[in-house]
């Protein structure tokens, strides 16, 4: 294969192609994962709080989308398991007790 060959190949690659990890959950599927990272990853209990670039970090890692992410914090909010601070979010004790449930 010339290297033509080659670079014309990677040009027709699809970089954005979708995987299963890219398909969107419901906003509470979304919530119930951002709470399991409070409480099982980070081991933060109630009135503890986690910046937005941890969170994020490790939500991408995980291979989940912004729209999930987003999804998932304004789930989260109207259920009173967060609350938003500047750069971080407070976890609650109902946000607690949800992801220890799980």
């Amino acid at each position: 294969m010339t290297e033509t060959d080659t670079e014309s190949g990677v040009d027709q690659a699809d970089p954005n192609a979708h995987t299963a990890a890219d398909q969107l959950h419901s906003p509470e599927q979304n919530a119930h994962l951002l709470m399991r990272i409070f409480v099982h990853h980070f081991k933060l209990l109630t009135g503890e709080s986690l910046l937005a670039s941890k969170l994020s970090s490790v939500w991408y890692d995980q291979h989940k989308s912004q729209q999930d992410l987003i999804s998932g914090l304004e789930y989260a909010k109207a259920q009173s398991w967060i609350t938003a601070l500047d750069q971080a979010f407070r976890l609650t004790e109902a946000g607690f007790t949800r992801a220890s449930s799980e």
